[in-house]
Protein backbone atom coordinates (compact mmCIF):
# COMPACT_ATOMS: atom_id res chain seq x y z
CA UNK A 1 0.00 0.00 0.00
CA UNK A 2 2.92 2.25 0.71
CA UNK A 3 4.30 2.13 -2.67
CA UNK A 4 0.98 2.88 -4.30
CA UNK A 5 0.07 5.63 -1.96
CA UNK A 6 3.68 7.33 -2.40
CA UNK A 7 2.62 8.62 -5.78
CA UNK A 8 -0.64 11.12 -4.31
CA UNK A 9 0.34 14.19 -2.27
CA UNK A 10 -2.65 13.74 -0.06
CA UNK A 11 -3.58 10.92 1.56
CA UNK A 12 -6.24 11.49 4.11
CA UNK A 13 -7.14 8.52 6.97
CA UNK A 14 -10.75 8.45 7.51
CA UNK A 15 -13.08 5.65 9.47
CA UNK A 16 -16.07 3.93 7.97
CA UNK A 17 -19.56 5.23 9.48
CA UNK A 18 -22.64 2.54 10.23
CA UNK A 19 -24.58 5.39 9.39
CA UNK A 20 -23.33 5.47 5.33
CA UNK A 21 -24.39 1.88 5.09
CA UNK A 22 -27.24 1.29 2.94
CA UNK A 23 -30.32 -1.35 3.11
CA UNK A 24 -28.15 -3.78 1.22
CA UNK A 25 -25.26 -3.30 4.30
CA UNK A 26 -22.52 -1.89 2.20
CA UNK A 27 -21.36 1.82 2.12
CA UNK A 28 -24.21 3.94 0.09
CA UNK A 29 -23.03 5.05 -3.28
CA UNK A 30 -23.03 8.53 -2.71
CA UNK A 31 -20.76 8.34 0.18
CA UNK A 32 -17.94 7.97 -1.69
CA UNK A 33 -18.12 11.35 -3.77
CA UNK A 34 -18.13 12.75 -0.09
CA UNK A 35 -14.98 10.34 0.87
CA UNK A 36 -13.27 12.24 -2.67
CA UNK A 37 -14.37 15.07 -1.64
CA UNK A 38 -12.51 14.99 1.70
CA UNK A 39 -9.25 14.20 0.00
CA UNK A 40 -9.97 17.26 -2.80
CA UNK A 41 -10.58 19.72 0.07
CA UNK A 42 -7.66 18.67 1.95
CA UNK A 43 -5.11 18.97 -1.22
CA UNK A 44 -6.87 22.30 -1.94
CA UNK A 45 -6.12 24.08 1.84
CA UNK A 46 -2.51 21.78 1.13
CA UNK A 47 -1.97 24.31 -1.60
CA UNK A 48 -3.92 27.45 -0.33
CA UNK A 49 -6.82 27.35 -3.04
CA UNK A 50 -9.78 27.51 -0.83
CA UNK A 51 -9.97 30.99 -0.66
CA UNK A 52 -12.48 32.07 -2.92
CA UNK A 53 -14.09 34.40 -0.64
CA UNK A 54 -11.12 36.21 -0.57
CA UNK A 55 -10.05 39.34 -1.90
CA UNK A 56 -9.73 37.46 -5.74
CA UNK A 57 -12.57 34.95 -5.05
CA UNK A 58 -11.44 32.15 -7.30
CA UNK A 59 -11.32 29.34 -6.32
CA UNK A 60 -12.30 25.58 -7.39
CA UNK A 61 -15.83 24.20 -8.37
CA UNK A 62 -16.62 20.57 -9.22
CA UNK A 63 -17.89 20.40 -12.58
CA UNK A 64 -17.66 16.27 -13.36
CA UNK A 65 -17.02 13.57 -10.99
CA UNK A 66 -16.84 9.88 -12.17
CA UNK A 67 -16.58 6.74 -9.65
CA UNK A 68 -16.05 2.97 -10.20
CA UNK A 69 -16.57 0.69 -7.47
CA UNK A 70 -14.75 -2.30 -7.34
CA UNK A 71 -15.60 -4.04 -3.92
CA UNK A 72 -17.51 -2.95 -1.55
CA UNK A 73 -17.27 -0.72 1.89
CA UNK A 74 -18.26 -2.08 5.29
CA UNK A 75 -18.31 -1.07 8.66
CA UNK A 76 -16.32 -1.15 10.17
CA UNK A 77 -13.17 -0.50 8.50
CA UNK A 78 -10.29 2.63 8.08
CA UNK A 79 -9.92 4.33 4.92
CA UNK A 80 -7.36 5.65 3.22
CA UNK A 81 -8.59 8.27 0.21
CA UNK A 82 -6.26 10.08 -2.14
CA UNK A 83 -6.14 12.59 -4.38
CA UNK A 84 -3.42 14.35 -7.18
CA UNK A 85 -3.40 15.85 -10.23
CA UNK A 86 -3.83 14.23 -13.39
CA UNK A 87 -0.29 15.65 -15.01
CA UNK A 88 -1.56 15.95 -18.95
CA UNK A 89 -5.29 16.91 -17.78
CA UNK A 90 -4.58 20.63 -17.39
CA UNK A 91 -6.60 23.19 -19.36
CA UNK A 92 -6.48 26.93 -19.41
CA UNK A 93 -9.25 27.22 -16.81
CA UNK A 94 -9.18 23.68 -15.03
CA UNK A 95 -7.89 20.01 -14.27
CA UNK A 96 -8.25 16.45 -13.48
CA UNK A 97 -7.85 14.81 -10.21
CA UNK A 98 -7.48 11.48 -9.25
CA UNK A 99 -8.84 9.69 -6.48
CA UNK A 100 -8.22 5.87 -5.04
CA UNK A 101 -10.42 4.59 -1.31
CA UNK A 102 -8.03 1.72 -0.05
CA UNK A 103 -9.60 -0.15 2.83
CA UNK A 104 -7.36 -1.18 5.71
CA UNK A 105 -9.73 -4.26 6.87
CA UNK A 106 -9.70 -5.66 2.83
CA UNK A 107 -5.86 -4.17 1.73
CA UNK A 108 -6.92 -3.21 -1.53
CA UNK A 109 -8.00 -0.69 -3.32
CA UNK A 110 -12.38 -0.66 -3.06
CA UNK A 111 -12.78 2.19 -5.84
CA UNK A 112 -11.32 4.45 -8.17
CA UNK A 113 -12.77 8.00 -9.45
CA UNK A 114 -12.20 11.19 -11.12
CA UNK A 115 -13.02 14.72 -10.37
CA UNK A 116 -12.59 17.44 -12.87
CA UNK A 117 -11.88 21.13 -11.22
CA UNK A 118 -12.68 24.22 -13.12
CA UNK A 119 -11.48 27.65 -11.75
CA UNK A 120 -14.34 29.75 -10.71
CA UNK A 121 -14.82 33.23 -9.91
CA UNK A 122 -16.82 33.63 -7.28
CA UNK A 123 -17.26 37.12 -7.73
CA UNK A 124 -18.31 37.23 -11.20
CA UNK A 125 -20.05 33.63 -10.95
CA UNK A 126 -17.65 33.03 -14.31
CA UNK A 127 -14.57 30.50 -14.76
CA UNK A 128 -11.12 31.99 -14.34
CA UNK A 129 -8.42 30.89 -16.05
CA UNK A 130 -5.74 29.46 -13.83
CA UNK A 131 -3.23 31.30 -12.59
CA UNK A 132 0.75 30.68 -13.12
CA UNK A 133 1.45 30.81 -9.09
CA UNK A 134 -1.54 28.27 -8.74
CA UNK A 135 -0.19 25.88 -11.37
CA UNK A 136 3.03 25.92 -10.14
CA UNK A 137 1.50 25.19 -6.46
CA UNK A 138 -0.04 22.08 -7.69
CA UNK A 139 2.89 20.89 -9.85
CA UNK A 140 5.49 21.07 -6.72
Amino acid sequence: MQELLKNYPTVISQTVQWGDMDVAQHINNVVYLRYFENARIAFFNQIGFMDFIGDAGIGPILAEVTCQYKVPLTFPDTIKITARILADSFTEYGFTMQHLVFSEKLQRITTEGTSRIVCYNYKSKQKALITTELREKMNS
